[in-house]
């Protein structure tokens, strides 16, 4: 169980960090093809469309071959996407490299979360998750930190076609460990019976908690992709945006953890509540606020509200199936409808942004939030 954790930690970790990375590219494209944020924010659903198309088909095959063998060939596609970055002669060629590279990317989170969702009971299932989905930001903090500096040195052309290099090697060292059986099989069979998709389409539970957790992906699921562009906007010089986004991410990091813990204490949909209620009253004091020290604090406090919340979803959502191998059904489900609202959000922030400032759409995100609080009330009082 422990080296089976271990493995899917590192390439959370992985996933995550390349991830964010490929975001933080964006500044420099927009310059150099002279593109609006709308079309920033396209490139933004680029990357999280294949969410929508890819959480079933992903989840079948995780239960046929191994999840794990699908998150290693997740890192190809990353390559590739990397190594298209790099090479693209214009704009269009740019969305083909993302959508390359967010099928490994879309391909991935539904395969995690159901398997760790698989090896641990409810009682600690929070706290699991919590630490799991903490290990992601591990590596948007450092990659993203590095990587931003890099693309001021080498150019952000160069600093693509070196980290799809890198990938590449990361992938075939862990095709390597699969050969060598020493990533053990994670499609055991178990006395639980098949729980059908209409089944879980027809679960109130499930619904009430899938609502919620797009109405909270429309809220924080984009924000990262446009937080550089307010921090230019307040005239932070490129070179120390990875920094600065970089506490976003240490609170990402100290949300999962803390809120995960407090799942487990005080049930999910209370912390979820109080933690969209104070991501709305962040998200205000980011987007308005100009004095340097209280945009740092800001962003790591909202940082832990934001992504904070993605444990506690996901063990509600983990809570509405009560078989194991039902938990790929519903993350696969869930991850077509939160795949839709990722794929929507950096898009409709987007145009937002263009038609009325980058400040109002910020506010528009807080919105969102406390509309996502109703749902999860709902279901409080329901069950």
């Amino acid at each position: 169980m422990k080296k089976e954790s271990t493995q899917i930690n590192l390439l959370h970790i992985l996933n995550d960090g390349f991830k964010a990375s490929l975001i933080l590219f964006l500044p420099t494209i927009a310059k150099e093809f002279a593109i609006s944020l709308t079309q920033v924010g396209f490139l933004g659903s680029a990357i999280n469309s294949l969410d929508i198309f890819l959480a079933l088909p992903a989840s079948h095959f995780a239960s046929k071959i191994g999840g794990k063998k699908i998150l290693v060939g997740a890192i190809f596609f990353w390559a590739v996407g990397f190594f298209l970055t790099g090479i693209a002669p214009h704009y269009s060629f740019i969305i083909l490299a993302f959508i390359v590279a967010g099928i490994g990317f879309g391909a991935f989170h539904p395969v995690a979360f159901a398997l760790v969702s698989k090896m641990f009971e409810k009682g600690e299932r929070g706290r699991q998750l919590g630490n799991f989905t903490a290990l992601g930001e591990l590596g948007r903090v450092g990659l993203s930190s590095v990587i931003t500096v890099i693309i001021v040195y080498i150019g952000w052309r160069n600093t693509a076609v070196a980290i799809s290099l890198i990938l590449l090697c990361i992938g075939f060292y862990f095709v390597r460990l699969i050969k060598r059986d020493k990533i053990l099989e994670d499609n055991k069979k178990d006395s639980f019976p098949h729980i059908s998709y209409g089944a879980i389409l027809k679960n109130k539970k499930f619904i009430l908690s899938t609502i919620s957790f797009c109405l909270d992906t429309l809220a924080s699921g984009s924000l990262f992709i446009f937080i550089p562009f307010l921090l230019l906007q307040r005239h932070v010089p490129y070179i120390f945006l990875g920094v600065l986004t970089s506490t976003f991410f240490i609170g990402n990091m100290m949300g999962k953890i803390f809120l995960g813990r407090l799942v487990d204490k005080f049930g999910n949909t209370k912390i979820f509540i109080l933690s969209e209620i104070c991501m709305a009253f962040f998200i205000v004091i980011l987007s308005n606020a100009v004095w340097l020290p209280l945009i740092i604090t800001a962003s790591v406090i909202l940082g832990v509200f934001t992504k904070g919340t993605v444990p506690v979803l996901t063990a509600m959502v983990s809570e509405t199936v009560d078989h194991q191998r039902g938990m790929e059904k519903a993350f696969g489900l869930n991850a077509i409808f939160v795949g839709l609202a990722s794929t929507i959000a950096p898009f409709l922030l987007g145009f937002l942004s263009d038609k009325f400032g980058i400040v109002t759409a910020f506010n528009f995100s807080a919105g969102f939030a406390l509309v996502a609080t109703i749902p999860a009330f709902i279901l409080s009082r329901i069950y």
